[in-house]
């Protein structure tokens, strides 16, 4: 029996064209690019290693807003004391030599660049949950390594220390935003620490290639990795899974060479 990967590489060496009833439906084409975005190994744009590597250094310096506001206190001072709003107020509580009306800093997390962060780092969630069982059983072969690895190793490992990071007490308090606006991207680029750049430029990968369809975002992908049908699943007959994944792997390497060629 020929099994999906075999099938799979037949059509990318012979050129065979693809029957148009394996075309992808709209549901499996953005599996399959949502899989492609989390497989993406070139260095720039690499989740794995940023969820590794860069996501815990920008967690130990996140930038936050600074503000002042009145608060009183009873026996101490914080921050800067304001005496003429101190002296009202002693004399609205019966003379009271304790009470002190002060300006300290308070500082907040929830700036819009970091609720960039927060939502990248739920919908990479998201999206590996989402993935259909052919694409995660499938192997993933990259540009200078002599075997395939286990697609789903990599997704256990993203996911790992994505929610890791989620569970950072300082990014608890910051609110997911419902959609990212031009201000959350202008935010992370002229930031001060430039590791939010990077979270700006993943933020527009995964906008351009998975939300918007726009497969010659995929294309430098499909140049350095090609995620494998598993070489155990047979193709056709009761096989589902073969079949599913030769549909996702075959049309979609064909959609993204195409609509690179159409641009």
């Amino acid at each position: 029996m020929e099994t999906a990967r075999d099938r799979f590489l037949r059509y990318l060496l012979e050129g065979t064209a693809l029957d148009p009833a394996a075309r992808l439906q709209a549901d499996d084409a953005r599996a399959l690019r949502a899989a492609y975005f989390l497989a993406d190994s070139r260095p720039e744009t690499d989740l794995l290693r940023f969820a590794s590597d860069t996501l815990p250094l920008l967690l130990r310096q996140l930038q936050r807003t600074t503000r002042r506001e009145r608060v009183t206190y009873q026996g101490q001072v914080r921050g800067r004391v304001d005496w003429p709003a101190t002296a009202k107020a002693r004399l609205q509580n019966e003379v009271n030599p304790a009470l002190y009306v002060c300006r300290p800093p308070l500082r907040d997390d929830d700036t819009p660049q970091n609720q960039l962060l927060k939502f990248l780092l739920a919908r990479i969630l998201t999206l590996a949950a989402d993935l259909p069982p052919a694409l995660q059983q499938a192997e993933l072969w990259t540009r200078g390594e002599e075997t395939a690895v286990p697609f789903n190793r990599r997704l256990a490992q993203l996911t790992f220390h994505v929610r890791h990071a989620l569970g950072h007490v300082r990014l608890r308090g910051i609110e997911t935003p419902a959609a990212i606006t031009p201000r959350h991207l202008s935010r992370a680029r002229s930031a001060k620490m430039e590791l939010y750049g990077r979270v700006a430029d993943l933020f527009t990968q995964y906008d351009a290639a998975v939300v918007h369809a726009r497969w010659p975002q995929l294309r430098p992908i499909f140049g350095r990795a090609l995620l494998l049908p598993d070489p155990a699943a047979e193709f056709g007959g009761a096989a589902e899974s073969g079949a599913d994944a030769i549909r996702l792997a075959a049309a979609g390497f064909i959609a993204a060479q195409q609509a690179a060629i159409d641009s």
